[in-house]
């Protein structure tokens, strides 16, 4: 027969060791999709340096600049 509190204690392990394995997931889940928007966003970059010849960090600059010119009026 089985102790009622060992299989309590044996379910609270398990449950602690299910709720990792989905935390796991959830991370790399995450991780995943902050990839895909991070070459979502490199692509975007290469195609506008494409088109205007204006390389990455040229844009950012700009973009910046435009912030600031905006905010500082």
């Amino acid at each position: 027969m089985v102790d009622p509190l060992e299989a309590k204690q044996l379910a609270a392990k398990q449950m602690k060791e299910i709720q990792k394995k989905e935390r796991l997931m959830k991370r790399r889940q995450i991780e995943a999709i902050n990839g895909a928007w991070a070459m979502i966003g490199l692509t975007a970059g290469l195609v506008i340096e494409g088109h205007t010849g204006k390389s990455i960090l040229e844009q950012l600059a700009g973009y910046w600049s435009a912030i600031a010119h905006f905010f500082g009026r």
